[in-house]
């Protein structure tokens, strides 16, 4: 087998383990007002669960960034984290108490920590031997499968079929998963993944790509997960419509990231990644105040489309300005970015048992544009930086 059919297949490899959790996940988010109500579960409990996801997610990004991942393998790493995971559906679908739903968050954030940085890293490796732009395709998968999770879900409450049948299934997916995430694997011999390094601080340039990726990881739950919350408690439209918040965000997302390569290719990063989320943003904002669910639809399908290409173009641009290996850099981006679900969800959750989730919404969309005028000025400084050193 040629080199480049390797590569091509250790690409679907990553693309299965991505999207496969959060297929589960997009299940799960849409049917997240139908698992409140059984455990009577308050929007703070929901807060928490992040905050308790980030923490483990994080704790094993590293560990398996700088530890694991460089001595067992690509292949073996996102297998082992795509394995860890597949409980989850489980916990999710079938938890009778509050303690019991929580405990989902542990074989998810282990299993994400394995999969997500590892993923990253190993696209990287895949476009530096290829010479191609794949880091957007990678994070189109991620959000095709929140697309689907999200139409699974619409149809499974359209059509009253049993919940638990779906959970059920979701569980056989996830367990199904892992043996195609390593046969398809890259081998240990084409892996080339870099010798660890000691811990230390990140470089500054990191910090800040990582504290952009915090801002948007921890508030992105305000705009998308708690939408059909949004949607079915407070705006009092019907189930169905509650899960075509993801439909729509996920949609979104998931054409602006396939198109997203070309579109670099025919304008900069600094323009997918910082105008056109500043576009997006800016017109979602407008759309909320008026308070009209099908109007909201359509913000979220734009919001999800302009901002579709933000992370991939900051990972992008945080492994190239770096000295440090790719499989480090990826962690610490990755762990900085997950930490914001340490915080800002419990924030959040706090306050939308005296505000409303609404009110949240309108403040993270403020946050959100602040976040990407303030990205671009980094782009815009490292690129003048750049052009000065040439």
């Amino acid at each position: 087998m040629d080199d480049m059919k390797v590569y091509n297949r250790a690409f679907i490899s990553t693309c299965i383990a991505i999207s496969i959790p959060f297929f589960v996940w997009g299940n799960t988010i849409s049917h997240l007002p139908w698992i409140a109500s059984k455990i009577n579960m308050s929007h703070s409990t929901i807060g928490y669960f992040f905050m308790i996801f980030a923490i483990i997610n994080l704790l094993t990004s590293q560990v398996v960034g700088r530890y694991i991942a460089p001595v067992i393998g690509s292949r073996n790493t996102l297998t082992i984290g795509a394995i860890i995971f597949s409980p989850s559906p489980y916990f999710f679908g079938f938890s009778n108490s509050v303690p019991f739903f929580l405990l989902s968050a542990i074989p998810c954030g282990i299993g994400i920590g394995f999969l997500w940085s590892t993923a990253t890293a190993v696209t990287n490796l895949i476009e530096d031997k290829t010479n191609r732009i794949l880091q957007t395709y990678l994070s189109a998968f991620f959000s095709l499968g929140f697309l689907f999770g999200g139409l699974c879900s619409g149809i499974i409450q359209r059509y009253q079929f049993d919940t638990y049948n779906l959970f059920s299934l979701l569980i056989i997916i996830a367990i199904i998963s892992p043996i195609f995430v390593f046969y398809l694997g890259l081998s240990k011999s084409k892996d080339n993944i870099q010798k660890t390094e000691k811990f230390s601080i990140p470089e500054k340039d990191i910090l800040i790509y990582g504290l952009y990726l915090f801002i948007f990881f921890g508030s992105i739950g305000a705009i998308s997960d708690w939408s059909p919350l949004w949607f079915k408690n407070e705006l009092l439209t019907s189930s169905t419509l509650a899960s075509l918040t993801i439909v729509a965000w996920g949609s979104g997302e998931t054409i602006g990231k396939f198109l997203g390569s070309s579109l670099i290719k025919k304008t900069n990063e600094r323009i997918i990644g910082g105008y056109l989320s500043f576009f997006g943003c800016s017109i979602y904002l407008i759309i909320v105040f008026f308070g009209d669910p099908y109007l909201i639809l359509i913000g979220l399908f734009l919001i999800g489309f302009c901002s579709a290409n933000f992370v991939p173009v900051l990972f992008r641009l945080g492994l190239k300005n770096t000295k440090e290996n790719v499989n480090t850099t990826s962690a610490n981006i990755s762990t900085i970015g997950f930490f914001g679900f340490l915080v800002v969800p419990a924030l959040i959750g706090y306050s939308a048992e005296i505000n409303s989730i609404g009110f949240n919404v309108k403040l993270i969309s403020v946050v959100w544009l602040v976040n990407f005028i303030f990205f671009l000025y980094t782009t815009r400084v490292n690129l003048s930086q750049a052009i000065k050193n040439t």
